[in-house]
């Protein structure tokens, strides 16, 4: 396994990821492992078979791996031979299966893999949004303020964001270098990445992403440990969803831990419904 690929195996990655979600109606692989096909890291390994049709990430921070399987070239033994090799670098990789389709079950099966970890993909639509069912409306607490993001903010958004995460195992560890990432993309817009603050002291934030012309998404949303009891969270989350549906989206989607029965909770009210569930696998789980 390599620590970086090279342009060109970059872009047959891509190729294989679009094939795959061509064929399977989701992508193979999130966002992060996407951003992580370009840049070079100790913590992420790369697994390419030669003929470019079977590839497979592992991110060490976690211990959790994405793998996919040109629609050609399945039931060949490919995504078995994947998963040995990615067990030589870590004993038992946490593996995600995106829509838990048909054939990562069948994979998972045979590999004496349970689930381990859950995420709801969850939507409202924006038609005709003002406020957030349950929400205070505009009013905020005493004090309070919501304006958008700027590059001054970037230590006291990362230590917010590293507090309210913290035994979240990705956004947890989101660093200075995956800001910077996302700053990089074309979807990155600092008019939707809202902050409460006080006194100047951040509270929480919701920033938000545009998919399209008619899809927006909760990207992160969270408080301060500190700002609990406050009602930021279904503040923010209003703000959010109407700067979503000003722009024009008539849509919002959402990640969120199924374990994350609070959470869970406030998009439920808010109107969120589930759409699909992704599913991380281990081979381990029944000794959890």
């Amino acid at each position: 396994m390599a620590s970086t690929l090279s342009t060109i195996q970059a872009d047959l990655v891509r190729a294989l990821v679009a094939r795959a979600a061509a064929h399977d109606g989701i992508n193979p692989l999130n966002e992060e492992a996407l951003l992580a096909l370009d840049r070079e890291s100790a913590e992420t390994s790369h697994l390419l078979d030669a003929d470019a049709l079977s590839y497979a990430q592992l991110d060490a921070r976690h211990g959790s791996a994405q793998l996919v399987v040109d629609p050609s070239a399945r039931r060949q033994g490919r995504g078995t031979a994947l998963l040995d090799q990615l067990r030589h670098r870590t004993p038992d990789p946490h593996v995600w299966a995106f829509g838990n389709l048909p054939a990562a079950q069948r994979l998972a099966a045979a590999q004496d893999m349970a689930p381990v970890r859950g995420l709801h993909i969850m939507a409202i639509s924006l038609a005709g949004h003002t406020t957030v069912p349950g929400a205070r409306g505009p009013v905020l607490p005493e004090g309070v303020a919501i304006r958008p993001f700027t590059d001054a903010d970037t230590a006291a958004f990362l230590a917010l964001n590293a507090a309210a995460f913290a035994g979240h195992p990705e956004q947890g560890s989101f660093s200075s270098i995956d800001l910077a990432a996302r700053k990089a993309e074309a979807w990155f817009d600092p008019a939707g990445f809202l902050l409460a603050e006080r006194h100047g002291q951040l509270l929480g934030f919701h920033w938000t992403k545009r998919h399209d012309a008619l899809t927006g998404e909760v990207y992160v949303l969270a408080t301060a440990p500190a700002a609990q009891g406050l009602g930021l969270g279904k503040i923010l989350l209003n703000a959010g969803l109407t700067h979503l549906a000003n722009a024009g989206c008539r849509e919002a989607i959402l990640y969120v831990d199924i374990g994350n029965t609070r959470a869970v909770d406030l998009y439920e009210r808010a109107g969120f419904t589930v759409r699909r569930s992704d599913v991380q696998y281990a081979r381990n789980a029944h000794e959890r």
